[in-house]
Parts: C-alpha cells; structure tokens; sequence
C-alpha cells in the first residue's frame, strides 16, 4: 500500500486505530487467562475453594443445612410467578 495513495494516510490511521484495539483486548484477554489460572490452581489444591464453587454456581449445600433466600419486594410485586413453573415440596 503506497502512503501517498488516493486515502493511503486514513487507511494508515484506520490499521493504526485497530493494531490498538487489538494491544487492548490483548492485553485484557491475558489479564482473563490469569485470572482463570489462578482459580484453576486454587481448585486442584484448595478444598475450600471447591466448595464456595460448588455453592456460588450451583447452589450446592451440606447435608443438614437450611438455605433461606431474600427477596426484594419490587420483584415478588411486579412479576407474580407462572403457575406452571410453581413445584411444591413436602406433603401434598
């Protein structure tokens, strides 16, 4: 691509402009895969760790244990549930 080219300057600007986004997500992406090591590592050798993964993300719980969950008013108000998504639990 020749420089004095009819819009070579702009397209010089425009690859420029772009090799800098990519630094960008490079650099944010390489921030993420570290991140991601850490927790990896953290979950082979960390039992503690396993177990806050296991509740946060799928809401796992101890034998014995009683889960109460908070929910705000504005929700339970503005959105009734749907009667075919409703299970009951205990007798019937």
């Amino acid at each position: 691509m020749a420089i004095f080219h009819e819009n070579g300057i702009l397209k010089i600007h425009n690859f420029e402009k772009k090799m800098i986004e990519f630094n960008v997500n490079n650099i944010t992406l390489k921030k993420t895969n570290q991140k991601l090591r850490v927790e990896i590592e953290a979950l082979k050798s960390d039992p503690l760790s396993i177990e806050v993964l296991a509740r946060e993300k799928l809401n796992m719980v101890r034998p014995g244990e009683t889960v109460y969950q908070i929910v705000p008013l504005e929700k339970i108000f503005t959105s009734p549930p749907k009667l075919d998504s409703l299970t009951f639990h205990g007798k019937h």
